[in-house]
């Protein structure tokens, strides 16, 4: 028995010693010297203290990694936002100036079948003939006409070039015929029903009956309609070469193109960001006002390029080629220099990206009623929105082609290429009078849009002659088919058919960047006509009757492969980023922390054995 309780307590002895040896390899280093003479390097102090610090790293890259997963993505998308702004050199400038999609522009004509009835007083029967398709590319920069202003804003004047494209029209537009109003007529007698005196208006009507093709309806093909045809009356205050028989003077006055439309009058081509419409320039300064302050402060100096080369290859609206008079409605559209539009850059001002400042060097159009805000150069330029749009946010686009702004709110989400857009169209009432009977198209804010001495037509129709004093010509735009116009316009002509999906005017926009994936622009140019006692040959006309010949629409439906590409990447970049950025942090946090753990516990073990051998 005292064996026993000898070697009991000889083994709990032991088992002590063990125990308090292996303690001491962790916090005595001279008693693990006396188990082992060499411990080597893994066993060192400096080892262990690298080890230590390892650890600690680790937990802060796991802590970097979880800050990461929760900051960085609103962090990125901040940085992403502010890239934004158009800033000279910057991509997104770069990407302003030249699109990465290609744009067309599809144009169709109403064509007369029954010009005699109507000049017998009956309805106009139309037939759509098209589409004739052009490839569009809109230049804002050239001869280097882009001017900084050092303020947040940028000036361009851009120019437009059409080309057509045979393959995907619907026909040859150079053998095409359509019968369409005969617009230089029109406009003559338009001229003439506007004089005061019996004797003016008979000497007007007899310039316009005396000359040139002298029909209230013509047949022309499609491309003699937009690019030109033989018509002696455009000519008439032109002088003709030397070679050619001199011209008889005229009422209309001198100047090239001047009467019948100098550059730009009744273009649909000229979609948002590059239509140029006609000022009216002040002879006389207003009471007491300054030329400056009389069209709303300091007016911009307008770029003119000297000896362009692209002006070289833009053609007069009316000239004479081999002694006959060319004239067509959109002649002279490609490659002429529009009007300038002052823009915010977005670089002082997000929210502010895209807004017109000023257009054509002016704070005030001078075309509407005088003081009124509908005569205010005001509201968005599409070719560039800002970013972080809402489905509550209502758009007003300046559309240089109607001469005025037009509000457009949101509709519905649309997809293109797996995005998400918003889609924004004009409400019903856009072109509403401000006192129509039928509620729904009324629109009290277009009061200021009719002014005295012009036509003010029903809802849907907008009159264009105010801001096309010099021309006169009678024309009147609206949605192709007179889509959300009165009903009286479709009463009045057989063969047209509104299509909400065909003729509506939209935008899909990304509303995180205010990208536009799908745009078009659509309207319709109308000339307005009226019968006179003293034309015989009009005489059972109806008073205003408004007579659609051209619809166009502008723009794309889907973006290009890059461009979606580009967009797609933007969109998911801050969370896959961010997500990218934590995983790293946290496996580096994890290895390191990880191998602290790990050396600690072979350092125990190692050691744990070491002893019991020794023992």
């Amino acid at each position: 028995m005292p064996n026993m309780a000898t070697n009991n307590l000889n083994k709990q002895n032991n088992v002590e010693l063990q125990k308090l040896n292996e303690k001491s390899l962790f916090t005595d280093e001279s008693k693990t010297k006396d188990v082992e003479s060499n411990p080597g390097c893994c066993r060192s102090k400096h080892t262990k203290n690298c080890c230590i610090a390892t650890g600690a790293f680790g937990c802060v890259f796991l802590i970097l990694g979880i800050v990461v997963m929760l900051v960085a993505p609103s962090f990125l998308k901040e940085k992403i936002l502010k890239t934004m702004a158009l800033v000279d050199g910057s991509d997104r400038y770069e990407s302003w100036l030249r699109p990465p999609v290609q744009p067309h522009l599809e144009a169709y004509a109403f064509h007369i079948t029954n010009p005699e009835a109507v000049l017998a007083g009956e309805k106009p029967i139309l037939k759509e003939v098209g589409p004739f398709i052009y490839k569009s590319e809109t230049i804002k920069d050239s001869d280097d006409n882009v001017k900084w202003w050092g303020d947040g804003t940028l000036t361009y004047r851009p120019r437009k070039n059409y080309q057509l494209d045979r393959s995907k029209s619907a026909g040859d537009p150079d053998t095409t015929k359509i019968t369409i109003p005969n617009i230089p007529w029109w406009t003559g007698i338009h001229k003439a029903q506007k004089q005061t005196s019996s004797f003016a208006k008979n000497t007007a009507l007899g310039i316009v009956r005396d000359n040139g093709l002298n029909k209230p309806f013509i047949e022309v093909t499609f491309s003699g309609l937009l690019w030109g045809y033989e018509d002696e009356l455009p000519c008439l205050k032109m002088d003709q070469p030397s070679e050619c028989v001199a011209a008889d003077a005229s009422p209309f006055g001198g100047g090239g193109g001047g009467a019948w439309g100098d550059d730009d009058d009744d273009d649909p081509w000229a979609s948002f960001d590059d239509a140029e419409e006609e000022v009216v320039e002040e002879s006389e300064e207003k009471e007491g006002l300054t030329s400056s302050e009389a069209f709303g402060g300091e007016v911009d100096e307008l770029f003119e390029p000297v000896d362009s080369d692209f002006d070289k290859m833009v053609k007069p609206k009316a000239e004479f080629v081999d002694c006959k008079c060319n004239w067509g409605l959109f002649r002279d559209r490609n490659m002429t220099l529009r009007r300038p539009t002052r823009i915010f850059t977005g670089e002082t001002d997000l929210s502010l990206k895209g807004v017109v400042a000023k257009y054509d060097g002016r704070t005030t159009h001078n075309w509407w009623k005088e003081g009124s805000v509908c005569d205010k150069v005001k509201g968005q330029d599409s070719s560039t929105l800002p970013p972080g749009l809402t489905k509550d946010r209502k758009l007003e686009i300046f559309i240089a082609l109607m001469c005025r702004t037009i509000k457009m709110e949101y509709e519905k989400d649309v997809t293109h290429a797996d995005i998400n857009t918003y889609r924004f169209i004009p409400p019903a009432n856009a072109l509403g009078r401000h006192d129509e009977t039928i509620e729904e198209l009324r629109n009290e804010d277009n009061e200021c849009y009719c002014v005295d001495k012009f036509k003010c037509l029903k809802s849907g129709v907008m009159y264009m002659e105010p801001c096309k004093r010099d021309t006169e010509a009678p024309v009147a735009l609206s949605m192709p088919h007179f889509y959300q116009a009165h009903p009286d316009y479709l009463k009045a002509v057989e063969g047209l058919k509104p299509e909400k999906e065909k003729h509506q005017f939209y935008m899909d926009v990304v509303p995180e960047f205010g990208f536009p994936l799908a745009i078009r622009p659509r309207f319709q140019l109308n000339i307005v006509i009226s019968g006179d006692n003293d034309v015989p040959v009009i005489k059972n006309i109806p008073k205003d009757l408004v007579m659609p010949f051209l619809w166009a629409q502008d723009g794309f439906d889907e973006p290009s492969e890059e461009m979606a590409s580009a967009i797609a990447f933007g969109l998911v970049a801050p969370e896959k980023l961010s997500l990218l950025g934590s995983i790293v942090f946290l496996v580096i946090g994890a290895i390191l922390l990880l191998s602290c753990l790990a050396y600690f516990l072979w350092l125990r073990r190692s050691a744990s054995q070491k002893i019991t051998y020794s023992n």
